[in-house]
């Protein structure tokens, strides 16, 4: 084959192939030497008449006269070389054969001359030679070829030049990337001349590649004499999916009468699970993007697989997911819990991938306050837990209220400086928080200070409350009233002196916050953390002011499937196949809307493991001893938080009424006379066990006759609490628990069990 190479400049008659043909080639003609061969040897041993003489010899005169004839014309000397070439195996056979033939008997040549023509044209295949065949440029061998002489841009510029002709040439050939065939290049026509228009399939043939993978596109800036060829058959053709979203958009979503009539698609990108589409309602317009009629639109059963996020003017980014991005999250390190310099943690992970991070309190406005909001369930004890770990490790002072009996944060027991099981407990903690408020207030005052420093000289205090909404809607009234005024009142106050409170309820509605629309309002100016709710009624939520400008929340599902809760249903699974959402939330912070997820953590026997190893081993960081001190009454109950007298609520109340002259635990101070204190305690207020809420209020004691009352009533036999109240209808409720309470620090009196009382010499 190289010597027909050298002599190609002269013309030009190479054929590319493919180089399995080349071999299918070269095996068919070697085989037919090997039977030529064998007949060869047998024939003239069968028959040497004079038609065997004929044949033979016609073959070999017949090609030196067509080979003579060839030779005749001077300008055919490639041709005539190429002729001598093929001529070659049918005159040496001829040959042989005449010569086997005049030969008289059977000698041992006869056998060894066919062979070794054979094995002589096996090795030379002149036939395939001759036809000047060109193994045909494969990638493997432009790309990976241990001896490549052509790169892979020069193999697709020659794959197109191949399949095309002259009329085109492509240039600036660049690979999206080194490992895959993808590629991105422009087509220029000869001088004067438009690119041809090809077919999907002419393109995807021109490079082996699969239909549709191959487009040709214009050039912005440029006439039909250059288009643009993108090429992807490994990959996503981004462009193509964006402009079948550009249309979807259009029709389904932008036109009048559709989910968001006039809302323009303005740009658009491509990741690998994720499409994001920037758009914009028209000018002088505010922006609505209603969720559902969008999921509608996009065909999506999913609502979290589309997140919508607005600047609540005119702006919005859409963000469709292939399956829900917060499907699978990891577990949090000590890193995540470490608060930084701004006061920032990282509890989770945003639908973006970017960290959800919150803060523990805010250098430029001091403590902060906020709301958690959820059905049982939606991972609230995991976030309150992520939270309060990442306070004990920043050094800040946690104090826990746990209302549901410390059933809702077993894990924070015995590692936050104050956990308080059950209505009773939260509320003296409650009270004694509001006494360290106010001792911080008065010293604040004293030194001229006007914002908080962190561990200048107090320590930052938190306060959690978990299910507030049962000590909000107890049945107590005073309570109820209590607890009310203390968390709206260090709400409001205790910003500045270093002191934050969250809640943790069922849902934002009034009725689980005690009808109380303040501490809805206070609690939105922090963090607020929006759950699985039993409602999904933003207008009913109270969102205004908190979410941004056309926001549309979506209830949270109670489970999400990878293909569809469709899908499911109609498939037959069972309803434990999905994936729970619990610590799915919308994180509200700063204005704006944020779809993340809880960091994962494992139950086991109840509790998290996972959760109490990033609490630490180091004890909580707990009050400055002159904190304590200045409590007065309090520091008595701060003395004896870790008793945990949850079953005996009387051992609480008697630390109230053993304080030193019965001083208020919480001073309140009282309103002035206009009325222009603003929150002032309610009138019918009474402390909890008879501690005067304030200063000037009752002291300690009974109402008048109150305690011989209840003598007299026990002197017939034991009686509860209730039967009490019931047989003094003229006395508040709480009025008839205070006064048995002072009974029993008499020695008058005695509880046989929780709720029942007794004479004690009975």
């Amino acid at each position: 084959m190289s010597t027909i190479d050298q002599a190609a400049p002269a013309a030009d008659t190479t054929k590319r192939v493919p180089g399995h043909v080349i071999y299918r080639r070269v095996l068919a003609e070697r085989t037919s030497y090997a039977l030529a061969a064998a007949g060869m040897a047998v024939g003239p041993q069968l028959d040497d008449s004079a038609w065997s003489y004929l044949a033979s010899g016609g073959i070999g005169l017949g090609t030196l006269a067509w080979l003579y004839a060839k030779t005749k014309d001077p300008d055919q000397s490639l041709g005539a070389l190429t002729r001598a070439q093929r001529a070659i195996p049918f005159l040496t056979a001829a040959g042989t054969y005449v010569a086997n033939l005049i030969t008289p008997g059977f000698n041992w040549w006869e056998v060894v001359a066919p062979t070794a023509w054979a094995s002589l044209m096996g090795w030379m295949a002149p036939l395939t030679r001759s036809a000047s065949l060109v193994l045909e440029l494969t990638e493997h061998q432009a790309q990976e070829g241990p001896a490549r002489e052509l790169t892979y841009t020069e193999y697709l510029a020659a794959k197109w030049q191949q399949a095309t002709g002259d009329g085109t040439r492509l240039v600036s050939i660049t690979p999206f990337r080194a490992d895959r065939p993808d590629f991105e290049a422009v087509v220029v026509a000869q001088a004067g001349r438009a690119v041809p228009t090809f077919t999907e399939v002419q393109l995807a043939a021109a490079f082996d590649f699969p239909v549709g993978t191959v487009r040709i596109r214009p050039i912005q800036g440029s006439g039909p004499g250059r288009m643009r060829v993108v090429a992807r058959p490994t990959s996503e053709d981004t462009e193509a999916v964006a402009e079948g979203i550009r249309g979807l958009w259009e029709t389904a979503v932008a036109a009048p009468g559709k989910a968001a009539p006039g809302v323009d698609l303005i740009d658009w990108r491509s990741e690998p699970h994720r499409i994001v589409l920037l758009v914009a309602s028209p000018p002088g317009k505010e922006i609505h993007l209603p969720h559902k009629a969008i999921c509608s639109a996009f065909g999506i059963d999913d609502p979290s697989r589309l997140v919508i996020e607005t600047d609540g003017i005119r702006q919005g980014v859409v963000s469709v997911y292939k399956t829900n991005p917060l499907m699978k999250v990891r577990k949090a390190t000590v890193e995540d819990l470490t608060m930084d310099s701004k006061g920032r943690v990282t509890i989770g992970v945003c639908h973006d991938g970017k960290p959800a991070r919150m803060r523990l309190w805010d250098p430029g406005q001091g403590a902060l306050r906020g709301i958690t909001a959820g059905v049982t369930g939606a991972g609230k004890s995991v976030l309150q837990n992520l939270i309060l770990a990442a306070e004990k490790r920043s050094g800040v002072v946690s104090w826990v209220g746990d209302v549901q009996g410390g059933m809702s944060l077993p894990e924070a027991e015995g590692r936050v400086d104050w956990f308080a099981k059950g209505p009773v407990e939260t509320l003296l903690m409650l009270t004694a928080a509001h006494a360290v408020m106010k001792y911080r207030e008065r010293l604040s005052n004293e030194m001229g200070r006007g914002d908080f420093a962190l561990n200048r000289p107090w320590p930052l205090i938190n306060i959690t409350l978990d299910e507030i909404n049962r000590l909000l809607s107890h049945p107590d009234e005073a309570m109820r009233k209590a607890t009310a005024y203390l968390i709206a009142d260090i709400q409001k106050t205790g910003r500045k002196v270093g002191i934050g409170i969250r809640l943790a309820v069922q849902s934002l509605h009034l009725k689980d916050l005690g009808d109380d629309d303040a501490i809805r309002q206070q609690g939105k100016v922090g963090a607020l953390f929006l759950m699985r709710t039993a409602s999904s009624s933003t207008k009913e939520m109270g969102l205004d002011g908190i979410a941004p400008a056309g926001f549309q929340m979506e209830n949270i599902p109670a489970r999400i499937y990878e293909n569809g809760q469709i899908e499911a249903l109609f498939s037959g699974k069972d309803d434990e196949d999905g994936e729970s959402t619990a610590g799915m939330a919308y994180m509200f912070l700063d204005g704006r809307a944020k779809f993340m997820r809880t960091f994962f953590a494992e139950k086991v026997d109840g509790v998290y493991p996972d959760l109490i190893a990033l609490y630490g081993e180091d004890p909580p960081t707990g009050l400055t001893e002159g904190e304590a001190k200045a409590a007065q009454a309090g520091a008595t109950i701060y003395g004896v938080r870790h008793t945990n007298p949850y079953a005996d609520c009387d051992t609480l109340a008697q630390a109230f009424s053993d304080a030193p002259g019965s001083t208020p635990a919480a001073g309140a101070p009282a309103p002035d006379a206009d009325g222009a204190d603003g929150d002032e305690a309610p009138a019918a207020f009474e402390a909890p066990f008879g501690i005067p809420f304030g200063d000037g209020g009752p002291e300690i004691g009974e109402e008048p006759g109150l305690q011989d009352q209840i003598l007299d009533l026990l002197a017939d036999g034991p009686k509860s609490l209730k039967q009490l109240r019931e047989a003094l209808p003229s006395f508040q409720p709480s009025s008839v628990s205070n006064a048995c309470t002072q009974l029993k620090a008499k020695g008058l009196a005695k509880s046989l069990k929780r709720g029942h009382w007794q004479l004690t010499d009975s």
